[in-house]
């Protein structure tokens, strides 16, 4: 009997720290919201000019390394093709999660199309871009 008690208080504990830790509100990057949105923006206004250097400014060497200009224009194309061009982020609040160390921010944008999710990662409290995902319907279809 006295072997349940610790095990059952073990139990409870661990428990009760899982809650909590899962409770806790996600850790954001170092830039602030508005500079999150601005980023984007500037990311898909770069891809809409067909701009690599501007592109990968607020990149990470790992991204610059992963996006080599052939990527770029490949993206630009297909990003042109399923859903128009750019048009704008203005108004959407970017909604934040963390995975493993990393700050990530999913936003609403308009193109003449449709309307494209892109989520955009950054190391927590870190100020450059180390993940850059579109997903929308038309997108979808062109990459089957």
């Amino acid at each position: 009997m006295k072997s349940k008690i610790p095990t059952a208080l073990l139990i409870v504990t661990i428990v009760t720290t899982l809650f909590l830790t899962s409770c806790q509100p996600p850790k954001p990057a170092a830039l602030s919201n508005d500079q999150v949105v601005q980023v984007v923006d500037n990311t898909l206004r770069a891809i809409d000019a067909g701009d690599y250097q501007r592109f990968t400014q607020g990149f990470s060497d790992d991204m610059k390394t992963a996006i080599d200009e052939a990527k770029f224009t490949s993206l630009a194309d297909m990003l042109h093709k399923a859903s128009g061009n750019y048009v704008s982020c203005a108004g959407s609040e970017p909604a934040l999660s963390n995975n493993k160390g990393y700050a990530i921010y999913r936003l609403a944008c308009k193109y003449d199309l449709e309307n494209v999710m892109v989520t955009v990662t950054f190391k927590v409290d870190g100020d450059q871009v180390e993940g850059l995902f579109f997903d929308s319907t038309n997108l979808r279809k062109v990459s089957q």
